[in-house]
């Protein structure tokens, strides 16, 4: 699971990364066979519209904004075609008219854009750029994870189960208990190891071991105990000794 984790996840990703490559060619393909095709024909747009698309990554959102042309064109057959695409220029508006091009057969593949549009190669090139750096990562983390990472992580488990464990041999089971007969002391204690209480322990107090409090404990003061003050108390200091 650890293994398919680190290795599935990249691998996934690089196969996405390849498709969208896959489709910026083939896109640039079809660009230029409807450019050199040579048949262009007068088209319309019907519709101009802006599509957003917010990415979320955790914490952090990015957004990116597209605009999309619905154009209508007549096939050099007389067919009434309708197509949308994106990247056309923000000043063609609904009801501008266009210049249409498409392959010889394969009016699906049609195009408003004009031949080498600047903008649609600059684009194809930076989006070939970033998913060659993408596969590229994937790819790169995939092969450090089998040169480096598994192997480190192979050999800190030889080293963790070559550790000795020491267990300490289980005792045999004690005498049977007198209270549940049939039944033995618990596995893990002695065998000799006693029951109940050793025989001719003492079970109550001794024998002169007084069993009240004592009687003869005085409940007030001594008769002798002065309760007023001395009637004659010095009223200055002592001379000095001599």
């Amino acid at each position: 699971m650890f293994d398919f984790f680190f290795l599935a996840l990249p691998g996934l990703m690089a196969a996405g990364g390849i498709a969208g490559m896959v489709w910026a060619i083939v896109r640039m393909r079809r660009l230029r066979a409807a450019w050199r095709s040579g048949i262009e024909v007068p088209g319309r747009c019907l519709r101009l519209y802006a599509r957003t698309v917010t990415r979320r990554r955790g914490a952090h959102s990015s957004s990116s904004t597209a605009l999309h042309h619905v154009y209508e064109f007549t096939t050099a057959e007389g067919e009434v075609r309708r197509f949308e695409e994106a990247g056309g220029s923000a000043t063609v508006v609904e009801g501008d008219a266009v210049v249409v091009r498409y392959p010889a057969g394969r009016p699906e593949r049609a195009t408003a854009l004009p031949p080498g549009d600047v903008r649609t190669r600059i684009g194809m090139v930076l989006l070939l750029g970033f998913l060659a750096v993408f596969v590229a990562a994937c790819v790169g983390f995939g092969a450090f994870y089998l040169g480096v990472f598994k192997p480190a992580k192979e050999k800190v488990t030889e080293r963790i189960e070559e550790i000795p464990r020491t267990t300490a041999p289980p005792r045999p089971a004690g005498p049977p208990d007198p209270a549940n007969p049939g039944k033995g002391a618990p596995e893990g204690f002695p065998a000799d190891m006693p029951t109940g209480p050793p025989d001719g322990f003492p079970t109550g107090a001794p024998s002169g071991f007084p069993t009240g409090f004592p009687t003869g404990v005085p409940s007030g003061f001594p008769s002798d105990f002065p309760s007023a003050f001395p009637s004659t108390v010095p009223s200055g200091f002592p001379g000095p000794a001599r």
